[in-house]
């Protein structure tokens, strides 16, 4: 993985304009100057803390539970899995885990586990714990019940070990402490990609207090993990996080960090500029040319993400091959990434990023043709019938900056091309997953995917591996070749079996691959560096702090 690039290392071109003027109260009247000792008082709050403008807040606290990069960005400060990421080149790096083994028929895996590792609870890490901790996360089904889990999309277990325990499917076969500082996990088939997926937070381990079958949510409500940071309960959608003066490692970031969810990038914009908040994320071109001015340092994340046009197969209209197909001839991708996205961004032909290396050359790309598309839908079965197309509002998304205006490009190419759209939108926090998966008339939709770890199945096998009310497709031939690539040990016939996987997609066309975002974020006065990941294993302790300023 290649390091994080800047957009702009400029210095600052002069000071920040303050907001204008002096704060006046509602009677007209100056507000008074604050006194010398309120001024130092909040000069001592804010010293050592800052502010992270997020784009959501985050949703379960159980890392076995996390799909989304908000949520994860959460949890790597708390929780720590067995493996971390090596930030210049995105190789598995040691974490809880200082050193591993392999046997030669990769059915073995033995973990050594970090001496002197305490909880943020005081209780010592151990290969008992870790063992537990994983085991817990193979039976998430079986503790909240698998018609409350399955609604959203694929966790990470089933995703890496091709189902949750106890299903013939899940190639862990088992995990055990072979004393307290050795785990052992072992397979029934290869998994080619276990140690890269063993980085995910879905593998945080948790303290063993919080491991009850009879109240799975306190994991989530009492997040007790390893990390650098502590969680903080507070009274509003802000998470706080402090300092864990026992951490085992480096502790050079700043004392606590506050993570502020405000959906909208101009909210994010603005209190950057206010001095409230230090780390605005989610950068939408809209707001590019304001940071330049203000001399922002801007730093971009490679792309590791795609966005897609979701179809409902299971839809009567939807379930037509030429009507996919004829969607997807409309829709303009290259003018829709030049309109609406940062610099960099591409327009996407298959699911996995450029920098995975298994884009097949026979897939089919459906490249902008309006006339063949209005042809096509022509000569198909519908007749115009309103098409429910479910979109989110009020929100920003690392693969999804500008919902509202991706939509009305979206739909307008559609409608050029002879589809009649009913625009369906959804806030993102009134829960924009749930709603569509659960509307059996939706024909389609916008979402995307960040790739949690550095191997294809981070997007084919999540998204098509296992069925799912999001496209309520299946194909056997397309599962069989993910259940093959996962297995295989050598990377060129990997890659092919990738590669052909892809073919089936296109040809099936469940969804219609749209962009591969360019995601980024803009730091205030107060932060020097930020260390920037593309599937943000971005540890609060690394971040580097000015002087005061």
């Amino acid at each position: 993985m290649a390091p994080m690039n800047a957009l702009s290392r400029r210095h600052f071109l002069g000071a920040a304009s303050a907001a204008g003027g002096a704060v006046t109260l509602s009677s007209g009247t100056a507000a008074p100057a604050p006194s010398s000792q309120e001024t130092n008082d909040e000069s001592a709050r804010r010293e050592g803390r800052i502010v992270v403008a997020s784009m959501s807040a985050p949703q379960s606290l159980d890392p076995g539970l996390s799909t989304d990069t908000e949520t994860q960005r959460i949890l790597r400060q708390i929780f720590e899995p067995l493996l971390g990421i090596e930030p210049d080149t995105g190789a598995v790096a040691a974490l809880l885990a200082t050193n591993w083994q392999i046997s030669d028929d990769e059915l073995t895996y033995t973990f050594t586990l970090r001496n002197d590792v305490a909880f943020h609870d005081g209780s010592e890490l151990t290969a008992e714990v870790v063992a537990a901790n994983i085991e817990r996360t193979g039976r998430l089904d079986y503790l909240y019940g698998f018609g409350n889990i399955s609604r959203s999309t694929a966790l990470a277990f089933p995703t890496v070990f091709g189902g949750f325990i106890g299903s013939d499917a899940c190639v862990l076969e088992s995990v055990e402490a072979a004393d307290s500082r050795t785990v052992v996990i072992t397979l029934s088939e290869p998994v080619a990609f276990l140690l890269q997926a063993m980085t995910l937070p879905a593998f945080g381990i948790a303290s063993a207090a919080v491991l009850t079958d009879s109240d799975p949510g306190l994991v989530s409500r009492t997040p007790v993990g390893t990390g650098p940071y502590r969680f903080v309960p507070t009274e509003d959608q802000d998470t706080m996080l402090e300092t864990n003066s026992d951490y085992w490692g480096s502790l050079n970031g700043p004392d606590e960090v506050v993570v502020r969810p405000l959906p909208k990038s101009f909210d994010r914009l603005r209190e950057l500029n206010r001095g409230e908040v230090d780390v605005y994320d989610g950068i939408t071109a809209d707001s590019l040319r304001s940071l330049l001015q203000a001399g922002r340092l801007i730093l971009q994340r490679d792309p590791f993400s795609v966005l897609y046009l979701g179809f409902n197969m299971a839809h009567p209209v939807m379930a037509d091959d030429d009507v996919r197909q004829a969607a997807a001839l409309a829709i303009n991708r290259q003018a829709l990434v030049e309109d609406y996205f940062l610099d960099g961004t591409r327009p996407a032909y298959q699911f996995t990023p450029p920098a995975m290396g298994v884009h097949s050359d026979a897939a089919e790309p459906y490249s902008y043709d309006l006339a063949e598309a209005q042809e096509m839908l022509q000569d198909s079965d519908y007749d115009g019938e309103p098409l429910t197309f479910y979109y989110p509002i009020a929100t920003t998304r690392n693969y999804l900056p500008r919902p509202e205006h991706v939509f009305a490009s979206i739909a307008a190419d559609l409608t050029a091309a002879g589809f009649t759209i009913v625009p369906k939108p959804v806030r993102w926090d009134d829960g924009y997953i749930d709603q569509l998966m659960g509307d059996g008339d939706r024909a389609m939709h916008l979402l995307g995917r960040s790739g949690g770890f550095r191997s294809p199945h981070a997007f084919l096998g999540r998204l098509f591996g296992q069925v799912s009310r999001e496209f309520n497709y299946t194909n056997e031939e397309l599962s069989e070749l993910l259940r093959d690539a996962r297995a295989e040990t050598e990377e060129e016939p990997r890659t092919e079996l990738y590669r052909e996987a892809a073919e089936v997609i296109a040809e099936d066309l469940p969804a219609l691959p749209l962009a591969y975002p360019i995601s980024g974020l803009a730091l205030g006065p107060r932060v020097a560096d930020y260390p920037m990941s593309p599937v943000l294993n971005e540890r609060f302790n690394e971040i580097v702090l000015n002087e005061q300023q």
